[in-house]
């Protein structure tokens, strides 16, 4: 492990408020050192507020705005630390019953809000995926690496997943850190397998998580709660998956029973994704049955010409990417969704709905529920909020709860 120097930081009120109410980030801007040395990356931080009291210890990171990671309240850190934190998770997921015969695939570290800020950990079937999101564990990945790799000799983890293989993978902003230090993107950090894909089950769904080259670990496990309500509203309908990626929504849709299935995006690999992935679902009457229909093309454009056309569907998911990745961008974010949901809308049959959702940690439940009003209301019979991530995603201080849902019915 390696050794560590302790610089000692005072903020101001406000800072502190926020520290002890969760919040896991000191800024850049609320980060002087006054005439100390500045610490190295990876090295302790003692944050104090006023009285001089400490609220925390957090990890170093001069290569990001977010200056300071917080581990928490004043702690002893080092490797034994980190074994027992990453235990703690591992036991806390085999308390949600969430695996089982129809379902292996889960995160298992949510790292802000499970002590260890910038790691996350998603397993699928047997294939881990390490995603590191801060510069600050650049001096012990190695031993973060090690941790993990002694579950490989576990007979059964606590859940019923024992990992092959771990697929290290790094955040864009620091990845450029480790691959100077000598680590590989997308590479294993233990096993041999070098498959591409590792093929898991979500609630009976036959899924393959691109583990070395998909976004966020290779699949979008945070949405399965909203991917079952779909399932249950498309028996008969014409469903529209706007943004598919690699149609998580689809498949549920078509296994739900929906006479047909439009899946839109304008990634050529993500479309080859979706149909690779009904093809691994054929199996289901549900999916068989179908009609599905690949669409290349920007989202909006093709709602205006959907629109034109007089295309309309029973049921429409608008899942876009994150719109808003810094505070900056909200007001051209509020727009888009707008834009977004509208248009969506205006494709609907009476009595249509349509699933709004946003992974802008930026915008806020308040502000997205807003949002949504503020664009459906005069068309709305019915609004019912399905915001609410499932239960391996920990989530505990308000920029964590990122993700939203509302389905609305319109007239």
């Amino acid at each position: 492990m390696h050794k560590q120097n302790v610089s000692k930081l005072h903020i101001d009120e406000r800072c502190e408020y926020r520290l002890r109410r969760g919040l896991p980030w000191l800024f850049d801007k609320y980060c002087d050192f006054g005439r100390s040395p500045v610490p190295a990356v990876g090295d302790l931080v003692a944050v104090y507020g006023r009285r001089n009291q400490c609220v925390g210890v957090g990890l170093y990171d001069p290569y990001s705005p977010v200056r300071v990671r917080m581990l928490g309240a004043p702690c002893e850190f080092g490797r034994e630390m980190i074994a027992a934190r990453i235990a703690c998770a591992l036991a806390r997921r085999a308390e949600a019953h969430i695996v089982d015969a129809d379902t292996n695939a889960l995160r298992l570290l949510s790292g802000e809000s499970e002590g260890l800020p910038g790691l996350v950990i998603d397993g699928y079937a047997d294939t881990w995926v390490l995603k590191v999101y801060a510069s600050c564990w650049l001096p012990y990945l190695s031993d973060v690496i090690e941790i993990l790799s002694s579950y490989r000799a576990e007979d059964s983890m606590p859940f019923g997943v024992s990992p092959t293989r771990m697929v290290l993978r790094f955040g864009r902003e620091c990845r450029p850190v480790y691959e100077k230090a000598g680590y590989v993107e997308a590479s294993l950090a233990f096993g041999e397998d070098d498959t591409p894909y590792s093929e898991f089950l979500e609630h009976g769904a036959v899924f393959r998580a691109q583990v070395f080259r998909g976004q966020k670990t290779g699949f979008f496990l945070d949405q399965r709660l909203n991917r079952q309500l779909i399932r249950r509203l498309s028996e008969g309908r014409k469903v529209l998956d706007i943004c598919c990626y690699s149609g998580g929504f689809s498949i549920n849709a078509a296994i739900g029973g929906a006479d047909s299935v439009w899946s839109l995006d304008g990634d050529r690999h993500a479309l080859e994704l979706v149909d690779m992935h009904y093809g691994l679902n054929a199996h289901h009457a549900g999916v068989s049955k179908s009609e599905h229909v690949l669409q290349r093309g920007n989202m909006f454009d093709w709602l205006a010409r959907a629109k034109s056309r007089a295309q309309k569907f029973d049921l429409i998911i608008a899942d876009p990417p994150c719109f808003a990745s810094s505070q900056a961008q909200i007001a051209t974010a509020e727009k888009a969704y707008m834009r977004l949901f509208s248009s969506a809308a205006d494709c609907l049959k009476p009595h249509g709905q349509i699933l709004c959702c946003s992974c802008s940690s930026h915008i806020g439940g308040e502000k997205f529920a807003d949002l949504v009003r503020r664009t459906l209301w005069h068309r709305a019979i019915d609004s019912v909020d399905y915001t609410g991530l499932p239960a391996d995603h920990v989530a505990t201080f308000a920029e964590a709860r990122y993700l939203k849902a509302w389905l609305v019915t319109v007239r």
